[in-house]
C-alpha cells in the first residue's frame, strides 16, 4: 500500500510518534518511550497495575521499579 518501491516512516505512520526523540541521547529517548508506553498500557487497563504488568509481560514488582525509575506516580 506504500507509494513507490520503498516503505518510509510516513507509510508506517510513525513520524509523529518519533519526532519528539530528535536531539536526545539514546538513554533519554528510551526512557521517554518506556514512560509513554507504560502510560498507554495503564490507560488501557484503567490504572490496574496487575493487568498492565501482565500485558507488558513483566512482573508487577518490575513495573513498580520501572515506574519509580522513570519518576511516575503509582496513583
Amino acid at each position: 500500500m506504500a507509494e513507490g518501491s520503498k516503505i518510509t516512516l510516513q507509510d508506517l505512520e510513525l513520524v509523529g510518534q518519533h519526532a519528539g526523540y530528535e536531539g536526545r541521547g539514546l538513554k533519554e529517548a528510551r526512557e521517554e518511550f518506556e514512560k509513554d508506553f507504560i502510560l498507554r498500557v495503564l490507560s488501557r487497563n484503567k490504572g490496574n497495575l496487575t493487568k498492565a504488568a501482565e500485558e507488558l509481560r513483566i512482573a508487577r514488582s518490575t513495573l513498580y521499579e520501572l515506574m519509580e525509575k522513570l519518576g511516575m506516580r503509582k496513583e
